[in-house]
């Protein structure tokens, strides 16, 4: 028994022999299965890797490596990123001019800003195969003579462009990037305030086969419809933003781009006025419109805003619309403003677009007030985050909300579509009456049914100040709340909360974030609740619904 014992034993010499020997096997076995791999399949995989980097890894391995790097089928994409001056010099002079020919993606981003002038390869007609090419920090006469060499490219479908330098040289890196045969998707990016672009209306004989327009700067909406006036075959347009036009705009200059199908317009300041006139002289086909936008007030005109799609925009289909209201001594309500329930019209629920508000603050730390119409989407499938359960919840107060408006509507009623107000982010003292007061004709007239508070903690006086202007309220959802003295809690909220009208409230889904920190601060609402209760503010026990993450 003890002589099996030892023979057991792992420490046994032969039994260490024979563990050595089997991972030599299996590491020779797991070469030749790696061998064995088609050269098809090596390409697709090379497919997904820097060309500089697929070099350095597998170009000394062995000769059947060697010769499916040097392979005439083998297409490089290559990231020249910051990198020290020697290996830089080393990648541009034995990898990207050696393989000029094979190169389809070539990323520069970076690259130029440690050289004043070409000194290691020039970009020419030897890049035969490139399709895709990324440029950033270049001097004006570096990157006017690059985009000429560029004309005789037989395959750049693709163009980026970085620039940071004389602003007015702008007007001629357009006019040079439109010349650009093969052309389908350009961005160009630099940072101004303002913007100088007196490119002329482009004449018959100047049109360019770009489809994919990216203007990631600002322009005015004169300078952006002479842009468009070289792209008659444009799909999609995106601008960063959209300045109020330096001169009038004569129709008979905005030419219809019949193909052009998605625009989105990050900060549109130009004035409603002029966007009506051009998104309907120019883009009457648009399919999906995506609009930021501030300042003209006229924008929250939601009657007008129906009669333009209903009469011109007729294939619109997803239509998102943000503007940004900025609360501070200045504000006040205009006549746009008590309008705004009308986004709630049957006009919009039966294209499922439906009304949101919002309170956060905005780079500055003011806060605003955001009014936005979104497209409804219920998102299902695997390929979706993990929600937690107040996004949960949120979501369906949403989806309730929404199938309600479209019921009503079916009915041929008069559609009161519920609303919810979120209070994402706000400027917030242990004061913010005057605030509250400010926005306090706004949610009065809108018909919030649910006030959704996802900021990390919000006073509970501020809570009661805005409850007092919701007399709608079902639904409340709150992520987190401060300790306050309770006895102060139950005397405000309980005077506060009813409604002087009706001497009650309504139904009202609570929910918590169940941790250690907030445990005492759900037990002291929870107090509250019961008062409620105790004092018959609300009609019925059951009405109350309590929800807990």
């Amino acid at each position: 028994m003890i002589q099996v014992k030892r023979y057991l034993n792992n420490s046994n010499p032969r039994h260490e022999e024979t563990k050595k020997l089997k991972t030599i096997y299996d590491d020779r076995e797991r070469i030749n299965c790696l061998e064995n791999l088609s050269n098809e399949l090596f390409y697709e995989i090379f497919d997904y890797l820097d060309g500089c980097e697929l070099f350095n890894a597998f170009s000394n391995l062995n000769n059947r490596f060697r010769t499916l790097l040097n392979g005439s089928s083998l297409r490089l994409k290559i990231n020249l990123r910051f990198h020290p001056e020697t290996i830089k010099q080393y990648r541009s002079t034995c990898i990207v001019s050696r393989n000029k020919d094979r190169i389809i993606s070539l990323n520069l981003a970076n690259f130029y800003c440690f050289n004043s002038s070409f000194t290691l390869f020039n970009i020419n007609s030897s890049f035969s195969h490139l399709e895709s090419l990324v440029l950033g920090k270049m001097k004006p006469n570096e990157l006017k003579s690059l985009l000429i060499n560029l004309i005789s490219l037989p395959r750049l479908f693709s163009l980026i462009i970085h620039y940071d330098d004389d602003l007015k040289q702008i007007n001629n890196i357009y006019q040079m990037i439109v010349k650009l045969p093969m052309l389908k998707y350009n961005k160009l990016s630099f940072n101004s305030l303002e913007s100088f672009i007196p490119i002329p209306i482009a004449t018959t004989e100047q049109f360019s086969s770009i489809k994919d327009l990216i203007i990631d700067h600002c322009c005015t909406l004169d300078e952006l419809i002479a842009i468009l006036s070289y792209t008659p075959k444009l799909c999609r347009l995106t601008c960063r933003q959209i300045n109020e036009s330096k001169k009038n705009i004569l129709k008979d200059t905005v030419n219809v781009i019949s193909s052009l199908t998605r625009i989105s317009i990050t900060k549109c300041y130009a004035e409603y006025d002029e966007l009506e006139m051009f998104l309907t002289k120019i883009s009457p086909q648009v399919q999906v419109l995506r609009i930021n936008t501030l300042k003209d007030v006229t924008y929250l005109d939601a009657n007008r805003w129906a009669r333009i799609i209903s009469q011109n925009l007729l294939e619109l289909n997803t239509f998102e619309f943000q503007y940004n209201d900025l609360i501070d001594e200045d504000f006040k309500t205009t006549v746009y403003h008590e309008l705004i329930n009308r986004f709630n019209s049957s006009f919009w629920i039966k294209r499922k677009w439906f009304f949101k508000i919002s309170i956060q603050t905005d780079s500055w730390d003011d806060n605003v007030i955001v009014y936005s119409i979104f497209p409804y989407r219920k998102f299902e499938g695997n390929f979706q985050r993990e929600k937690t359960n107040d996004e949960k919840l949120i979501d369906d107060i949403y989806e309730n909300n929404i199938q309600q408006s479209i019921i009503s509507n079916k009915h041929n009623s008069v559609a009161t579509s519920s609303m919810i107000l979120n209070i994402s982010d706000l400027s917030t003292t242990d004061d913010d009456e005057p605030f509250i007061e400010m926005v306090s004709s706004i949610l009065v007239m809108l018909p919030i049914t649910c006030l959704n508070i996802t900021l990390s903690g919000i006073y509970i006086a501020t809570l009661i100040d805005f409850i007092k202007y919701l007399p709608n309220l079902d639904s409340l959802v709150i992520l987190s709340l401060p300790m306050i003295e309770q006895n102060v809690i139950y005397a405000k909220f309980i005077r506060e909360i009813i409604h002087p009208e009706s001497q009650k409230v309504c139904r009202r889904d609570l929910l918590f974030q169940d941790n250690a920190d907030s445990k005492q601060r759900i037990k002291t609402v929870l107090q509250i609740v019961d008062e409620l209760f105790n004092h018959r503010i609300l009609p019925e026990e059951d009405d109350a619904k309590f929800a807990y993450v």
